[in-house]
C-alpha cells in the first residue's frame, strides 16, 4: 500500500512539473509550483527505494524539506505582489537546507526513521519553518485581498486566492499533527492515533496543488511600456501613487477623471465580470498609478467602487427597459457585469437601499 501511494504521488508530481514548465503564458508562479512539485517528487521517489539513501548520500533527501515552505511562499509572493521577480536574495531561504545538509555530512548520519536526537531536532525546526512561511503566506494573502478592490471589478476565487488559504492552512495542520502524533510515538511509545505518513499526506495535497494551480493564472499583469508623450497629464513619466499625486493638481485630475468617467458611460467595458484596472490601463494608455491616484484621491472611492455603482445604473436602465421584460432580476444583473447573485444583490442594496427585486416593483 505504501508504495502504491508514493507511486501515484511521483507520477502525478512529474505530470505536474511538466504541465507547468510548458503553461502558456508564463509566470513566475508555475515555475515555482514546478519546483515545489520536483521536490514532493524527489522525497516520494525515495520512499520506493529499496535502500536508505544515506548508505550513499549522507545528507539524505530530508534536508530537501526545508525549502517545502520557502517555495510556496515563493509561489504565494508570485501571485500577490505585483512585478515580483527572482533575485539573489532568495537564496537566503535556502540556508537551512544547506546547514543541515553540511552537519549530517559531518557526522554518523542515519535514517530519519531512525530514533535518533538530532533527527528530533530537524523534525522540530521543519515544523518551525513550516509554520513560520505558513504564516508569511497567509500575510501575504490577506494583503492581498484588501488590495483587491483597487484593482478589480469583482471579487473571484483567482484574485481572492480563498483556495490557497483553505489549501496552505489543510497542509500545514495536517502536517503539524503528523508531526506531534509521530513525536510522541517515538518518545513515548504512545500510539494515539493513526495518522497517514508523509508520503500520504503529500501525494494528497500534491494532486490539490495541481488541481487548483492548473485553474490558477498570473493574477497582475506587467503594464504595457508606453510613449510618456501620450499620457494625457503634461506628458510626466510613471511614478508611484504619491510621487504622481504631487505632480499632478486638481484641474488635471479633473480632466484626467473626464477621461475615465467617458470612456466608461459609452464603452461600458464594466460589462465585462472580468473588466480590471489593468484593462482600463492598456485601453486608454495610461498608467495603473495615475488611474487609481485619479480614483482614489479625486473621488474618494476605490475602482471597485466606481464600476459597481456604473453596474447598479446599468442594472436600473435594464429594468426600466421594456425590452428586457423577458429577463429574470438576475439575468439582467448578470448581464449587466456582476459575477454572481450574492455579489449582485449586496451591491445593489447597498447602492440603492432596495433589493434588485424590490426596485423593480417601484418602478
Amino acid at each position: 500500500m505504501t508504495n502504491v501511494v508514493a507511486i501515484v504521488g511521483l507520477v502525478q508530481s512529474l505530470f505536474g512539473i511538466l504541465i507547468f514548465i510548458t503553461k502558456r503564458p508564463k509566470h513566475l508562479s508555475f515555475l515555482f509550483l514546478a519546483m515545489w512539485l520536483a521536490v514532493m517528487a524527489i522525497f516520494l521517489g525515495g520512499v520506493l527505494l529499496s535502500f536508505h539513501i544515506t548508505e550513499y548520500f549522507k545528507p539524505g533527501i530530508f534536508p530537501l524539506m526545508f525549502l517545502v515552505g520557502p517555495l510556496l511562499y515563493f509561489y504565494v509572493s508570485s501571485l500577490t505582489v505585483e512585478e515580483f521577480q527572482l533575485s539573489p536574495k532568495l537564496l537566503v531561504h535556502s540556508i537551512p537546507m544547506f546547514v543541515i545538509m553540511i552537519h549530517r555530512s559531518m557526522v554518523n548520519s542515519v535514517p530519519m526513521s531512525t530514533r535518533f536526537v538530532y533527527n528530533e531536532v530537524y523534525y522540530s525546526l521543519l515544523v518551525i519553518s513550516l509554520a513560520f512561511y505558513w504564516f508569511l503566506s497567509l500575510k501575504l494573502i490577506l494583503k492581498h485581498r484588501k488590495n483587491v478592490p483597487f484593482h478589480f471589478s469583482n471579487y473571484t476565487q483567482k484574485n481572492s486566492l480563498t483556495w490557497l488559504i483553505f489549501v496552505l492552512s489543510a497542509f500545514f495542520i495536517f502536517f503539524v499533527v503528523h508531526f506531534f502524533v509521530s513525536s510522541i510515538r517515538r518518545i513515548w511509545g504512545v500510539d494515539l492515533i493513526r495518522t497517514p505518513a508523509f508520503h500520504i499526506n503529500f501525494t494528497i495535497f500534491t494532486f490539490i496543488m495541481i488541481f487548483f494551480g492548473i485553474n490558477q493564472s498570473a493574477i497582475y499583469k506587467s503594464e504595457k511600456k508606453r510613449n510618456k508623450n501620450s499620457l494625457p497629464s503634461n506628458g510626466s513619466n510613471d511614478e508611484g501613487v504619491k510621487q504622481t499625486q504631487s505632480t499632478l493638481n486638481r484641474k488635471q485630475m479633473e480632466e484626467l477623471y473626464d477621461v475615465v468617467y467617458s470612456y466608461l458611460e459609452k464603452r461600458k467595458p464594466y460589462l465585462n465580470p472580468d473588466f480590471s484596472l489593468q484593462m482600463m490601463s492598456d485601453d486608454l494608455n495610461i498608467s495603473r498609478q495615475k488611474l487609481s491616484m485619479v480614483i482614489n484621491f479625486s473621488r474618494q472611492k476605490n475602482f471597485y467602487k466606481l464600476i459597481s455603482e456604473f453596474r447598479v445604473a446599468e442594472v436600473k436602465e435594464k429594468l426600466a427597459d421594456p425590452a428586457y421584460n423577458h429577463y429574470s432580476v438576475l439575468g439582467i444583473g448578470l448581464e449587466s457585469g456582476f459575477n454572481s447573485k450574492t455579489s449582485f444583490n449586496r451591491i445593489f442594496k447597498e447602492e440603492t437601499g432596495l433589493t434588485p427585486t424590490e426596485y423593480k416593483r417601484s418602478i
